[in-house]
């Protein structure tokens, strides 16, 4: 009985580790994807003016179809396919400044 019970423990115990330890992993990889997206972005549609990545990333947003785009592009930069990220970008309007 303690033997089943202490291995339910360690197996909840390394659950739970696991779960708090790819958090942290999880966002900084999203921030990672979001800065290479803004970048490529840039190249792309050319910002006349100076604001932060975020308020440019909300012009963008903005356009109802460059939601789709983006998450796209976000999916293929995960399975690292740069055909279909590419692809995605190039399809994102650009807003008007």
């Amino acid at each position: 009985m303690t033997i089943a019970r202490n291995l339910a423990l360690l197996l909840f115990v390394l659950y739970s580790a696991n779960t708090l330890a790819s958090s942290p992993y999880e966002s900084l990889q999203f921030g990672i994807y979001k800065q290479q997206i803004i970048g490529d972005l840039k190249k792309t549609c050319h910002p006349q003016k100076k604001m932060t990545d975020d308020a440019w990333g909300n012009k963008i947003l903005a356009i109802e179809d460059n939601k789709l785009y983006l998450r796209d592009a976000r999916i293929a930069l995960e399975r690292n396919n740069e055909k279909n990220y590419l692809e995605a970008i190039s399809k994102v309007e650009c807003p008007e400044m």
